[in-house]
């Protein structure tokens, strides 16, 4: 498996409502078809923060995510809004058929 993990920092003055609305879109990458899990939730420490965990079978999976249709737009939305995003990408010897799919 290959987890990819990201760490979205919102500043202290933003929208909550934007934040919001770029959470659910988030959320709605999980119709792509190489995702195998995805979630979205804020951090329980510090309340700026919302994270987005995705598991997929393998590199070739997480590229074709980052160049889909779907996903880009959301990138660009997520830099507009956020004053910092960390990205974490992890292989891990988990089977991939450990997970069940996101749907």
């Amino acid at each position: 498996m290959l987890w990819h993990i990201v760490r979205f920092r919102f500043p202290d003055d933003g929208d909550p409502t934007a934040r919001t609305a770029l959470e659910e879109q988030l959320a709605g990458l999980h119709t792509i078809p190489e995702v195998r899990l995805l979630r979205v939730a804020r951090d329980i420490d510090d309340p700026q923060v919302t994270g987005l965990l995705t598991g997929f079978d393998d590199e070739a999976g997480l590229a074709v995510y980052r160049d889909h249709p779907d996903h880009v737009p959301v990138v660009a939305r997520a830099r507009e809004l956020c004053e910092s995003i960390t990205r974490l990408d992890i292989a891990t010897d988990d089977p991939s058929d450990a997970l069940p799919r996101t749907r």
